[in-house]
């Protein structure tokens, strides 16, 4: 069941935003890991991501950034796996579709729900 999210691309800054926060939901703050920026709720929920330079990373994958102009709708995915997390956005343009990875290793525990 995907939730709707809220998006932005902002081709002169290189930026993406995607937020997936409910309206009841305020967020409480934010981490900054690497360029990504990650916003968390007073429950500790992560509702929303920031990824500067996005066109760049997304090159790095041998993903065609072109999609960022032409975004449809987005999604977060978190998942923890061992001593970090796994976070896809899931890019829609139209019809296509890329799930792009982002990895983060933790040493220590941090709780994303």
């Amino acid at each position: 069941m995907a939730k709707k999210c809220k998006f932005n691309y902002d081709s002169f800054s290189d930026r993406l935003f995607i937020s997936c926060k409910n309206e009841n939901e305020k967020v409480y703050g934010s981490v900054r890991v690497l360029n990504l920026t990650i916003d968390f709720t007073t429950e500790n929920k992560a509702v929303g991501v920031e990824i500067v330079q996005a066109s760049k990373y997304l090159k790095s994958l041998n993903i065609n950034p072109e999609i960022l102009n032409k975004l449809t709708n987005a999604e977060l995915v978190f998942e923890q796996k061992r001593k970090g997390y796994l976070i896809y956005f899931i890019l829609h343009a139209g019809n296509h579709i890329e799930r792009v990875p982002y990895n983060i290793i933790a040493e220590q525990p941090v709780v994303i729900r």
